[in-house]
């Protein structure tokens, strides 16, 4: 059998009863660790009297038979920051493992999806979710800016999130990457006068604002974080973003 088990946003404390108990009663026990920069991984393996072998990207897409063949004979948990199923990756690991006749089992958990209701912003407002890169040598994809463009058209807010290849992206980085977009198009999706989220889930206290992209330009926000571009506001989501802000 096959289960994936959400972890939550944090560490090991937000893990469910229903997690912890698939995870100690499982055969094998596998963390994959490159989607999200998950913290809890000490603290679990303190906390479960097995072994937990870390999983590379590769391991769960191009190379996922060395797991499937386990879960034919075994029972195999697949630990994932957040929830299992934000990630496409694992959605094909499912389709496989039905394909293969292991049975599966999904454990769901938080992830950025639904926190980010702490902004006041109401979840149903959003549109398409873009992740912003850190840009490379011959690299720096326009799609981020276009999703803005596209969700803002219709009204919607937007949830970018900022990568985490390498180190988590700076949020005054992802803005100046967006701006360097804007000055070449020159289609008002973004600039210094606007305001936008910024948002760490992870981060106890002063962990959301709501500013001018030129004053968050220069202020050292907390990472990993996401960047929430607003759509139209209703007035209830006004009065929360401005009672939510905090100066950071």
């Amino acid at each position: 059998m096959l289960k994936l088990v959400g972890l939550g946003l944090t560490d090991e404390k937000d893990m469910s009863l229903r997690g912890l108990e698939e995870v100690e009663s499982a055969d094998r026990v596998f963390l994959e660790d490159y989607t999200s920069q998950w913290k809890g991984e000490e603290g679990l393996k303190d906390k479960l009297d097995k072994d937990v072998d870390k999983v590379k990207r590769s391991e769960l897409e191009e190379d996922s038979d060395r797991i499937l063949d386990i879960a034919t004979k075994e029972d195999v948990v697949v630990l994932i920051p957040g929830d299992p199923l934000v990630a496409t990756t694992h959605v094909e690991l499912l389709i496989q493992a039905k394909k293969r006749g292991i049975e599966t089992r999904i454990v769901h958990s938080s992830s950025i999806y639904s926190a980010v209701g702490e902004t006041g912003l109401q979840i149903y407002k959003f549109g398409k979710t873009t992740t912003i890169p850190i840009p490379q040598k011959n690299y720096r994809p326009e799609s981020p800016y276009e999703a803005i463009r596209e969700n803002k058209d219709r009204g919607l807010h937007t949830l970018a999130l900022l990568d985490i290849k390498d180190r988590p992206m700076e949020v005054s980085e992802a803005l100046e990457y967006l701006l360097e977009i804007e000055g070449e198009k020159q289609e008002e999706v973004i600039s210094k006068d606007i305001r936008v989220v910024a948002f760490n889930v992870g981060k106890e206290g002063k962990n959301m604002t709501y500013e001018k992209v030129s004053d968050l330009l220069d202020k050292d926000f907390p990472t990993p974080a996401v960047l929430i571009f607003p759509g139209e506001l209703h007035e209830k989501e006004e009065e929360a973003l401005e009672v939510f802000s905090e100066e950071v």
